[in-house]
């Protein structure tokens, strides 16, 4: 009788333990580089893009089979964007974006792994004027990357890491101004950082 009790007890008592020397966390640095948000001609081409970002990210998973694992991952950068015309730019500020993203991972070959996800990207401009004048847009975010690790300390390794990601944008103003399409966005990221390691 005291059986099916004892076993869930120590379950939950081992369980925490277990837990946490499986989990894996990790911070990253880097930067970021995104394509064009707006594009339109209108006797001569105008585009509106940003500049390569800074950028911070932080992550945690979770095994849920041998070698794959399931996690989060959320960004943040930070940078200036500008439109062109003629062969002048115009500086329209600084646009943040933030985005998370749950995904699954798995091994590639020894320390390096691949990288699957899919979330929401947020844009939060310094100033609502322009094509933010509405504020700023939540997106549908999909992305893969890889991941090398090396041991550099007994609990932590040394993370480099690639991202690529995709997403449609374009903002209530824009809308309101007649522009029905959105235009798709690739961004790339490369960046280092510390993990806590998996033994």
């Amino acid at each position: 009788m005291l059986k099916p009790i004892l076993i869930p007890a120590l379950l939950l008592a081992a369980g925490p333990g277990a837990l946490h020397a499986q989990a894996d966390y990790y911070a990253r640095v880097g930067a970021v580089w995104a394509g064009t948000l707006v594009r339109d001609v209108l006797g001569t081409e105008i585009s509106v893009r940003q500049a390569i970002a800074p950028m911070a990210a932080i992550g945690a998973s979770m095994p849920i089979s041998p070698g794959y694992r399931a996690g989060v991952e959320a960004t943040i950068t930070s940078g200036g964007f500008d439109a062109e015309q003629d062969g002048s730019e115009t500086d329209l500020g600084t646009v943040r974006t933030g985005s998370v993203m749950v995904g699954l991972e798995g091994p590639i070959w020894k320390t390096v792994r691949w990288r699957l996800g899919m979330g929401g990207l947020f844009y939060w401009p310094s100033e609502e004027s322009g094509i933010f004048l509405q504020g700023g847009p939540v997106r549908f975010l999909a992305g893969a990357g890889a991941d090398w690790r090396r041991p550099v300390m007994p609990s932590w390794d040394l993370m480099l890491s690639a991202r690529y990601d995709f997403h449609r944008f374009t903002t209530d103003e824009l809308e309101r101004r007649g522009f029905s399409q959105t235009q798709g966005v690739s961004r790339i990221s490369l960046s280092v950082g510390l993990a806590r390691g998996i033994r």
